[in-house]
């Protein structure tokens, strides 16, 4: 009697998987019953559409001036990140990860130094990302040195005006030049 009772509930050792697949499931609905989901409520968004779209822009560029003047800051943490990426992928047994790094820190720089107010340093690293797309460890030590210390002497010493902005403009140039040359040719 066992047997028979056990026999209901597990499938016989001979059915086939046609006959399990044959198995309807059972709808719980009817017996759990599981009201409606309401959907969320809207966040209500203060937008005053009168505003005016100058004094708009003017607020925001207030907003952005009042953050200027951690620029400097911003882009000393970032240029600090990339030399010490750097110096760790200069070592003998350097992994692929290390220079991963060096790129990362150059691609991050790339992102924010035009809008810290400093375009060559953004060409600059845009330049060394490019490099560093092709680069294997070990490989181009020498162009990616010269990028990262450009990057540093545009930083510190380049100065503003036309003529510091011509300087920066032809070494970007040569380095851009430099790595169309090796990435070409790897």
């Amino acid at each position: 009697m066992i047997s028979k009772l056990i026999g209901k509930f597990l499938p016989l050792k001979t059915s086939s998987v046609a006959d399990a697949k044959q198995i309807q499931t059972p709808d719980i609905s009817r017996v759990i019953k599981i009201p409606p989901t309401a959907p969320a409520p809207e966040a209500e968004v203060d937008v005053d559409l009168s505003a005016d779209p100058a004094d708009m822009a003017d607020r925001a560029e207030a907003a952005v001036d009042s953050l200027s003047g951690q620029f400097e800051t911003w882009m000393t943490a970032d240029l600090d990140k990339l030399v010490a990426a750097w110096r760790d992928a200069q070592v003998p047994d350097a992994t692929p990860d290390s220079y991963r790094a060096v790129f990362m820190a150059s691609h991050n720089i790339h992102g924010v130094a035009g809008s810290y107010g400093y375009p060559a340093i953004s060409r600059l690293c845009g330049s060394l990302c490019t490099l560093l797309n092709d680069t294997h460890p070990g490989e181009n030590s020498a162009l990616i040195n010269l990028h990262i210390e450009a990057c540093r002497a545009a930083f510190v010493g380049v100065g503003s005006g036309d003529s510091a902005a011509s300087v920066a403009d032809a070494v970007c140039d040569a380095l851009e030049q430099s790595v169309a040359a090796k990435t070409a040719s790897s």
